[in-house]
């Protein structure tokens, strides 16, 4: 069984929100504060029976939009499971909506909304708002509460959710005290009570050999004497020092775990960096979990940000551990590239802001058919390209030559840093656009991009435009995606003839070593366009080449219409303004 499903209304950021799952592991990625967080704790006042019941009572802020509060307001989260074995497990016969799929909702309301009262309001407020669980339902609304099975948290059994946050005190989570990941991996070892009673056995013939050293009564009579001394006579009570008293404990408290660069060394673990102290965290935790492992009980595994301190190999390393856990649904939410663009694609899940300023969710691998596109689109989706998922706008370009100029650009003519708007400029190193403009179609990742095509015009029949602008003019999205075709190629189109920008073709040649190549060129009688091509990508190569020039552009360079075009699109989507 899986999470197949949510649907949020009205709780946060979310004003009318759903997400799908597939089976397995699944990463959760977007820009910051987009509500990732917020889909944990979604989940959480559903099905987390670690929360209290006072948890579930929520604020006026959590309101979507920071409404004012009308008698019908409410929040709702509604989550669908799937499984093909649903029958084994009777418990959430109150819960099923098929043979195949369970719903789960949480409803926060206004209190007349939920029970009979003859009681009447003046005023709306917080504290007349409650929460409920509900089971079943093809769908949940508030139209539909009176049909649905009001439950408890005993209707859940089976249905076990974990939560790692990434702001813990791995310190004392670790180790040292009866809710440490250590204890709670000992105690669910499979012969963990005679364990402990061999340890306990040991210990207290040590500790009878320790308490009759000299010095042990001497320690415990004047810590007596003193305490006689500050409460008198009447208030003083009868104290003993000991390493470990007869009385039954819990062992596992004691045990302790060391840093071991030799084997004859045991440091303090407050040695160790964030990095390993998490990666120590989630061995423990994942340890603990595969001990309780029980067929006929579904685990949820909610982990915030996991890759914090860890280096890109570790972090792929940490994702290829954790979506191995059998029997369990793990939810990682992620800032990284390195994880976004390294995951079983399928189960890769987006939130984004859309341009109307809704925030909805994209799974762009969830379907099962595996089309030429989607294969193309895995092989591209580095961990460069993989910031696409978590931008705002997309200046989709053919190569690293644009990749370099185009910021440039921005920055020096129009005074606009497109990283400060979170707009990134993301190369395909093709002129194949297709499969990243299908992914921002109506209904995909609805975010505002546009795509700078080189024209390629020496390529044309007659007035038509090539086959790679065409194909990609056909995925254009009205007021969402554009696509903006040059002359030529970049470096035509930068420098057309001999006069154009000539200063700064000038300059770069100087920079990388190429003073008499510029001669040559300038003296050339051949065509120009083959001739500057010819230098500047057989020569030095267009990469360097873009980088030297995207030194030396200024406000006084001459920028193609097409260029500025693109920028001025995207600027005036975003209301940026332009100065």
């Amino acid at each position: 069984m899986h999470i197949k499903s949510i649907e949020i209304k009205n709780f946060r950021n979310f004003s009318n929100f759903e997400i799908s799952f597939k089976d397995g592991f699944q990463t959760v990625i977007g820009e910051n504060n987009i509500g990732k967080s917020n889909l944990y704790r979604a989940i959480r006042l559903v099905l987390d029976r670690n929360l209290s019941y006072n948890s579930r009572n929520l604020e006026e802020q959590d309101f979507h939009d920071f409404i004012d509060l009308e008698i019908g307001s409410y929040i709702s989260i509604s989550i669908v499971f799937y499984g093909d074995n649903l029958a084994s497990l009777p418990n959430l016969h109150a819960l099923k909506t098929s043979d195949n799929t369970v719903r789960i909702s949480y409803l926060y309301a206004h209190k007349s909304k939920l029970v009979d009262t003859d009681e009447t309001f003046d005023s709306i407020e917080i504290k007349d708002f409650q929460w409920r669980l509900y089971g079943g339902g093809e769908s949940f609304d508030m139209d539909v509460i009176e049909t649905l099975n009001q439950i408890t948290f005993k209707d859940i059994d089976g249905i076990n959710l974990f939560y790692i946050t990434g702001f813990r005190n791995i310190n004392s989570d670790l180790f040292g005290s009866s809710n440490s990941l250590l204890s709670q991996y000992c105690k669910t070892r499979e012969n963990a009570d005679s364990e402990s009673e061999s340890v306990k056995t040991i210990m207290s013939d040590t500790s009878d050999s320790l308490n009759k050293l000299d010095f042990i009564p001497q320690i415990s009579q004047t810590v007596k004497n003193k305490n006689s001394e500050i409460a008198g006579k009447h208030f003083t009570f009868p104290i003993s020092l000991g390493f470990l008293g007869s009385n039954d404990r819990d062992v596992w408290n004691d045990l302790k775990m060391y840093f071991n660069p030799r084997s004859e060394k045991e440091i303090p673990l407050h040695v160790l960096g964030l990095g390993q102290k998490n990666l120590l965290y989630l061995s423990l935790f994942l340890s603990r979990l595969l001990n309780e492992e029980n067929d006929s009980e579904m685990n949820i595994l909610l982990i915030e940000e996991p890759e914090a301190h860890l280096h890109p190999q570790l972090q792929k390393i940490l994702f290829s551990s954790l979506s191995e856990l059998r029997n369990t649904q793990v939810f990682m939410t992620s800032h990284s590239t390195h994880i976004a663009s390294d995951c079983e694609y399928k189960n890769l899940n987006v939130i984004y802001s859309a341009l109307d300023g809704s925030t909805k969710s994209f799974s762009p691998f969830i379907e099962n058919n595996e089309t030429r596109d989607h294969k193309l689109l895995k092989r591209y989706l580095d961990a460069t390209r993989s910031e696409l998922f978590f931008s705002s706008a997309i200046i989709f370009v053919e190569g690293v030559s644009e990749q370099f100029l185009i910021p440039t650009i921005s920055q020096k003519l129009y005074n606009i840093n497109l990283t400060e708007y979170n707009i990134s400029v993301i190369p395909i190193y093709s002129r194949y656009f297709n499969p990243f403009l299908k992914l921002l179609q109506d209904g995909n990742f609805e975010i505002l991009a546009c795509a700078i095509i080189d024209g390629d015009s020496r390529e044309h029949i007659g007035d038509e435009s090539t086959a790679a602008v065409e194909n990609a003019r056909a995925l254009e999205v009205v007021n969402r995606v554009k696509v903006f075709e040059g002359q030529d190629t970049l470096e035509i189109d930068l420098f057309p003839d001999t006069d154009t920008n000539s200063d700064y073709l000038q300059k770069c040649f100087i920079n990388l070593g190429h003073k008499q190549s510029y001669n040559n060129l300038m003296d050339t009688t051949e065509d120009w366009s083959s001739e500057l091509i010819k230098r500047i990508d057989g020569t030095i190569k267009k990469g360097r080449f873009a980088q030297e020039l995207a030194l030396n552009v200024d406000d006084n360079f001459a920028v193609p219409n097409y260029i500025k075009s693109a920028l001025e699109y995207i600027y005036t989507k975003r209301n940026i303004p332009i100065t």
